[in-house]
């Protein structure tokens, strides 16, 4: 399959828009499809992958006002693109105010598809704006073939919010690269971090932003501190809730046992991660019920054998693969004490949790590496998928 794909992200921060654009590149490249993708120009590397031609906008800058020039620019890289190259399907991830992709498909009749990683509108715009980008969203949603979305809770809200038929939407969880062989083990992954022996470590990776309910897991660590003589929490990441993050756990006197690392590469976790003991990722209460307690950290915490704790409640779980429902551990969102108890039960009875991370492991090995997650997405767009005559 020959495939456009475009993602306006920040390619140079290893946050889950790096993760999920690259990491689906390289998914595609493993199907054997051919792609041309247009991305931000990266400033500190450029990513090869087989495969794929990279056709590359401005980079990354940041902030509105940039997007008077990337919209049409992008518009006019992808036209040129579709003048010069057949297609199978053009894919592109959340698009908010660009409207290059639905304008090719439009144009030169080829099937559409968009993935929907947030809030269909980010961001705070004036009311003005904002009932443009819904309309621009609407253009998309009615002109894409199929909606890739990762969320159970986002699935129902474009749904309702924008009648766009259940049929159209995918509910795919996002996946993780495969880990390289010689993993540090547990015990040399906690001494290169200077950590002692028995320590035992919470840990969060990602951005660090309100979404995020880090009071919460703050207050559970307090709770468990008198119970856990060495417990430490590894904090991987960046974001702008870093300082507020540094001052609340001064405030509940923790701050020497918890540690940041700052934003780290995928190549870089496995020095990391296997130091972890529990992989936290509970949002807010507002944030499950707009996002669910599913995300990309799922999956990787999981490829390292980390029991993986979110907030919500079973029924959140209900349209999950089995395997995700009973590898999963939740806490009610915003209750430091049930989080507590998890961790607790997790420290007291290592068995048990070894026992889900081992299961929810294999299915990540089988389902959630980002080739499976590529196949998956492949199956779905190959329903309207139209060869090419050769030549």
């Amino acid at each position: 399959m020959k495939i456009l794909y475009f993602s306006y992200s920040n390619l140079d921060t290893p946050n889950a828009n790096q993760a999920i654009t690259l990491g689906l590149l390289r998914g595609f490249a493993a199907n054997g499809c051919q792609v041309d993708a247009v991305v931000p120009r990266p400033s500190l590397y450029r990513p090869e992958i087989p495969f794929t031609r990279f056709h590359f906008l401005n980079p990354y800058r940041g902030g509105r006002r940039y997007l008077l020039r990337e919209v049409p620019y992008s518009t006019f890289v992808l036209w040129s693109l579709c003048r010069r190259y057949k297609y199978d399907a053009i894919y592109a991830r959340d698009m908010d105010v660009f409207i290059g992709p639905r304008l090719c498909s439009r144009f030169f009749h080829i099937p559409f598809y968009l993935q929907i990683d947030d809030t269909p509108v980010e961001g705070a715009y004036p009311p003005f704006i904002r009932k443009v980008v819904e309309l621009n969203l609407k253009l998309d949603y009615r002109q894409a073939a199929g909606l890739i979305v990762p969320s159970v809770p986002r699935c129902r809200w474009i749904n309702r919010q924008y009648g766009v038929s259940m049929q159209k939407i995918h509910l795919v969880i996002f996946g993780t690269e495969e880990l390289p062989p010689g993993v540090p083990t547990r015990a040399a992954a906690k001494k290169g971090l200077g950590l002692p022996a028995a320590a035992f470590c919470l840990g969060y990776l990602g951005s660090i932003y309100e979404r995020y309910d880090f009071t919460t897991m703050l207050e559970a660590m307090v709770k468990c501190s008198a119970a856990i003589p060495d417990l430490y929490f590894i904090i991987v990441g960046g974001g702008s809730g870093v300082e507020r993050v540094k001052q609340q756990a001064r405030a509940l006197g923790i701050a020497p046992r918890v540690i940041f690392t700052g934003f780290l590469q995928p190549e870089e976790f496995p020095q990391v991660l296997p130091a972890m003991d529990v992989g936290l990722m509970p949002l807010t209460k507002a944030a499950v019920l707009e996002h669910g307690p599913i995300h990309t950290k799922t999956a990787t915490y999981a490829s390292f054998a980390l029991p993986v704790v979110a907030a919500g409640y079973s029924f959140d779980l209900d349209e999950f693969p089995e395997e995700v429902r009973q590898g999963v551990w939740l806490a009610p969102p915003e209750d430091a004490a049930a989080l507590a108890a998890i961790i607790l039960r997790l420290y007291r009875h290592p068995g048990e949790g070894e026992r889900k991370a081992r299961s929810l492991r294999r299915y990540v090995r089988q389902r959630l590496t980002w080739p499976a997650v590529a196949a998956d997405i492949l199956a779905i767009m190959e329903k309207s998928w139209i060869p090419h005559p050769a030549g």
